[in-house]
């Protein structure tokens, strides 16, 4: 049964792709926690058999609890193996049509991030968003993803023997950013890297009309004034702009790339990877590249990896340099 003292549980053994179990079989493995809703959102969670639940019209492996949050509000968790968790995140962050090795190379990046996660003095580990990785319980899961989590188990992105601290984003836009540029934290294989491989996808190119007088509400610029001009400045040796300066009538603010993209909507600007902000008739006009943070492993660049016959292994070294599968 499950325990969130424990650092490994026992839990029947997941029959591949069915939704079920195998009769025998047991296995051991640790446990991810993963937070699926807090206050009010927590709803009524019903347990449906001991190793399924039923919760906001899906189901989930594993079991629930209830913990209290750092702000004092209780947190709906899912207690799931490992693997288990791995089976709902697997075609919610890619698509179960991608080629097999970069739903592997997937697998193998998603089964390391889950396990630097694992806090056990905190109350979960994980949340069921794209803040940590997508979840969406069994109708999450796909054939193809139950494939790639099985087929690469055990397999983790390792860096000096331990499990290495990866990253993924939708695409990068032709160069990955480093991890010390976006968040002070340079690791060797979370270096930047120029990535040929995701040109000509989706989400390579965009471009947006934003309403100024939206953004002036947003990142507070009613000091600057009248504004005059727009400016990318001090560009990262990956090519995205640190800050973006609004020049007004009265004064020039300064806004960091990140608080640029967050404030006005990371749904409407993609990426930090700026190419141009045009003031024109009262509006915002940007141009950018790639959707996300852009450090470590690009989804897109790794589907057309995938497609050119590279392994899972191959794609995780060319995004994670020095690092091995083991």
């Amino acid at each position: 049964m499950a325990s969130l003292g424990a650092a490994v549980v026992v839990y029947p053994r997941v029959a591949s792709a069915t939704g079920g179990h195998d009769v025998g079989g047991a296995v051991t493995e640790r446990p991810v926690r993963v937070l699926l809703a807090s206050g009010d959102a927590t709803g009524s969670p019903r347990q449906l058999d001991a190793w399924h639940f039923g919760w906001n019209g899906r189901t989930y492996r594993g079991t629930f609890t209830y913990v209290t949050l750092a702000d004092g509000k209780r947190g709906l968790v899912n207690v799931v193996p490992l693997d288990a968790y791995l089976y709902g995140v697997l075609s919610a962050e890619v698509s179960p049509g991608w080629p097999h090795a970069s739903q592997e190379a997937q697998a193998i990046v998603a089964r390391t991030y889950a396990l630097t996660k694992l806090r056990p003095s905190k109350p979960y580990d994980v949340v069921a968003t794209e803040s940590d990785q997508r979840y969406g319980g069994i109708e999450s899961e796909s054939v193809e993803g139950h494939a790639a989590v099985d087929a690469t188990a055990g397999q983790i992105v390792s860096y000096n023997g331990a499990p290495a601290n990866v990253a993924f984003s939708a695409c990068c836009g032709g160069r990955t950013a480093d991890s010390g540029d976006v968040w002070g934290s340079p690791r060797p294989y979370l270096r930047s890297v120029a990535d040929p491989h995701c040109a000509d996808t989706p989400d390579y190119r965009w471009q947006t009309n934003i309403s100024y007088d939206s953004v002036q509400r947003a990142l507070e610029l009613a000091r600057a004034g009248d504004l005059r001009d727009v400016q990318l400045k001090d560009v990262d040796p990956s090519g995205r702009p640190r800050f973006v300066n609004f020049v007004g009538s009265a004064a020039t603010v300064q806004v960091a790339s990140q608080a640029f993209r967050f404030g006005v909507g990371a749904a409407v600007v993609r990426s930090t990877y700026l190419r141009s902000v045009g003031n024109a008739s009262g509006s915002l006009a940007v141009a950018g590249n790639g959707r996300g943070h852009g450090v470590g492993m690009c989804q897109w660049g790794a589907r057309s990896m995938g497609a050119s016959g590279a392994t899972a292994a191959q794609i995780v070294a060319f995004y994670f340099p020095s690092t091995t599968v083991g």
